[in-house]
């Protein structure tokens, strides 16, 4: 794969279980979005004993809630599905449909440096967790050598900015101690 289209990946969900007995997967999407996949005619699956992502031709979708049921050409059998589980998918940031105003992919935001709204420095976004009703950041600390979570909404994350690669959050005692 070319290099500028390894760094054009999105990581988009996390491949749960199996489907059914014809290689189907369900994909949990990060961000609880599953539908934007609608028009993606391939996907990426990170596999633990390969530099480079392997490439699959996206055969069918069905959307269930925020998962959704992939068919992979060439994933025909249960146990090659089985061989996907717990494994991370990537889509090519042009095949998406455009993000809206405040919407962000999750690897966009990992990396990011975090500061309070006093301009004091946490650390960097590791992870973030999708609780169900909305995203939690995962925070590792530069200093303290520990994590802090924080609700991914207006009330604690005030601005993002990629270009400068920072997230500015509310000064809250009880999320930062």
């Amino acid at each position: 794969m070319p290099e500028s289209a390894k760094q054009s990946l999105v990581l988009y969900g996390k491949i749960t279980k199996r489907h059914g007995l014809y290689g189907e997967v369900k994909m949990f999407a990060f961000g609880g979005h599953p539908e934007t996949l609608s028009g993606v005619k391939k996907v990426y699956v990170e596999v633990s004993d390969r530099r480079e992502p392997r490439e699959f031709i996206l055969s069918g979708i069905k959307i269930q809630k925020n998962t959704a049921i992939l068919k992979l050409e060439g994933v025909d059998t249960p146990e090659a599905a089985d061989g996907l589980r717990d494994l991370h998918v990537l889509v090519e940031r042009n095949d998406l449909q455009p993000l809206g105003e405040d919407e962000y992919y999750w690897s966009d935001l990992i990396g990011l440096r975090v500061r309070t709204s006093r301009g004091e420095n946490i650390g960097e976004v590791k992870d973030l967790i999708d609780s169900g009703g909305h995203d939690i950041l995962v925070i590792e600390s530069t200093g303290r050598k520990r994590e802090f979570l924080v609700p991914f909404v207006s009330r604690f994350v005030s601005t993002v900015d990629l270009d400068g690669s920072m997230i500015t959050v509310e000064a809250v005692e009880e999320l930062l101690e």
